[in-house]
């Protein structure tokens, strides 16, 4: 409904090079490279990572100490104001205009985006039916649900057409029927050509509607690429999906020492690469099919608890022991 307004995808959306960013005695982010791609993009991290000093950095609201920061091919903080008519930002906190009603939200918001009080009004109808607040336009947004205010303030942050949407926890405080709404908004709007960066703490929400992941930690970036390879786990489990029941495998796996368990018509095994030929092999032996055989991913959270570790600088210090 919002995507004739949208031109090409830019790819990638932004790209930091070398930068750095304080707070007094507080270094929010250090020598930080990164290429943040077209699509739906996860920004993950604990507390204090860096993640809203990112954001800020994207917005043009601060500027980098040092480094390079370009948005949708312009540089920042040279063409803040180009770049912001084309990004949509739903801030965390409620950030809705006092005294106005869902309809007026949205249009001052168009306004302040650049579009005419005639083009400004005919979006908002758009980017209301789009979050499904076509019966609530006229009633005072004081009065709106939780759910309804965080449709409304996406309704906001896409009512101009923009090529990015920056998204500060969406669904925060969303009971699931409200969230998974959410959710839906977000994949339909990236399904009309919209580039999203999605911050949460949630992190089922990122396994949902993500394609890629960036983790920052301690100010840098712990990785950045697809979500697969962020949950593809360590190499030392493997999933085999066989023909039939599982039980022969598990006696046969067990028998030969190696640590097992069944999961529907999969075996998850423990296993160094070099001992994969074993495991085919056993497979052979017994006469079992296997339909599917590689390293079995992750549960987001393990993965993201892992790539933590792997950055903690203490871990590091003592050789990967800590």
């Amino acid at each position: 409904m919002l995507a004739p307004t949208i031109p090409p995808r830019c790819n990638p959306v932004a790209i930091l090079r070398g930068v750095a960013k304080s707070f007094g005695d507080v270094q929010a982010l250090t020598a930080v490279d990164l290429e943040l791609p077209a699509g739906l993009v996860g920004v993950l991290g604990p507390n204090g990572a860096g993640k809203s000093t990112l954001f800020r950095l994207l917005l043009g609201l601060d500027t980098a100490e040092q480094g390079t920061v370009q948005v949708l091919g312009l540089p920042m903080p040279e063409q803040t104001l180009d770049v912001l008519a084309r990004i949509g930002y739903m801030p965390e906190d409620d950030s809705l205009f006092p005294g106005l009603h869902g309809l007026d939200q949205v249009i001052h918001a168009a306004q302040l985006s650049g579009l005419s009080p005639v083009d400004a009004r005919s979006r908002a109808h758009q980017a209301l039916d789009l979050c499904g607040l076509t019966d609530a336009r006229y009633r005072m947004a004081a009065g709106f649900s939780l759910g309804m205010r965080q449709r409304l303030r996406l309704a906001m942050a896409v009512v101009h057409g923009p090529e990015l949407l920056i998204l500060d926890e969406p669904t925060a405080g969303l009971d699931p029927d409200g969230r998974a709404q959410m959710l839906e908004l977000i994949k339909e709007i990236a399904g009309q050509g919209v580039s999203v960066l999605l911050s949460t703490h949630v992190l089922p929400d990122v396994e949902t509607v993500c394609d890629h992941v960036v983790l920052l930690s301690r100010g840098q970036v712990g990785y950045a690429g697809s979500l697969h390879a962020f949950r593809a786990g360590t190499g030392s489990r493997w999933r085999i999906r066989i023909v039939g029941e599982t039980a022969l495998l598990l006696q046969n796996l067990t028998a030969a020492h190696y640590t097992c368990e069944a999961e529907g018509r999969d075996v998850l095994v423990t296993a160094t690469p070099d001992q994969v030929p074993e495991l085919w092999k056993i497979c052979a032996d017994i006469g079992i099919g296997v339909r599917r055989f590689g390293p079995a991913e992750e549960d987001l959270g393990s993965a993201f608890v892992r790539h933590l570790r792997i950055d903690d600088p203490l871990r590091k210090a003592s050789g990967g022991a800590a």
